[in-house]
């Protein structure tokens, strides 16, 4: 069953960063670096917002709104949440899922691909996530530069 996790994580980019608790801390990263990681990460926050959008859309499409198919995913994720959907509910919510996981394999592919083109490998862009996860000083430098190039 699709997990509601899931569908999280095409919301956000924590999905890479939050795989990522293994890969040793970094604590010397480049400005530059750091410049090729931020560009990375708005291209991904981009597509992020897209598959939100296209996300709902689908919800939508399949006649649910999409506050109405959170309460049914949240209802069929906890056991102790009695979903009170009909049959029609349910056949549509299973629809939409069914349809958002099989945009998984491209949004991944997606992204690694806007990853690497901002200059940086996966992996690297992994461990430098981790690095920033655990470092203050790294997620100021970060949030600076993002701010930069967002241009806000």
């Amino acid at each position: 069953m699709f997990k509601i996790s899931k569908i999280k994580s095409l919301f956000l980019v924590a999905c890479l960063i939050g795989s990522v608790s293994l890969f040793a801390q970094e604590k010397d990263i480049s400005e530059k670096e750091l410049g090729h990681f931020a560009d990375a990460y708005l291209k991904v926050q981009m597509q992020n917002q897209e598959a939100q959008k296209e996300m709902m859309a689908i919800i939508e499409k399949e006649g649910l709104k999409v506050e109405r198919f959170s309460e049914i995913q949240e209802a069929s994720m906890d056991a102790n949440k009695t979903l009170d959907a009909t049959e029609d509910e349910k056949s549509k919510h299973a629809k939409a899922i069914a349809k958002m996981e099989a945009m998984q394999p491209a949004l991944e592919k997606k992204a690694v691909e806007n990853i690497e083109s901002a200059g940086i490998t996966i992996e690297r862009y992994q461990s430098m996530s981790a690095s920033i996860q655990k470092e203050k000083a790294l997620q100021q430098r970060l949030q600076a530069l993002l701010v930069e190039r967002s241009g806000n």
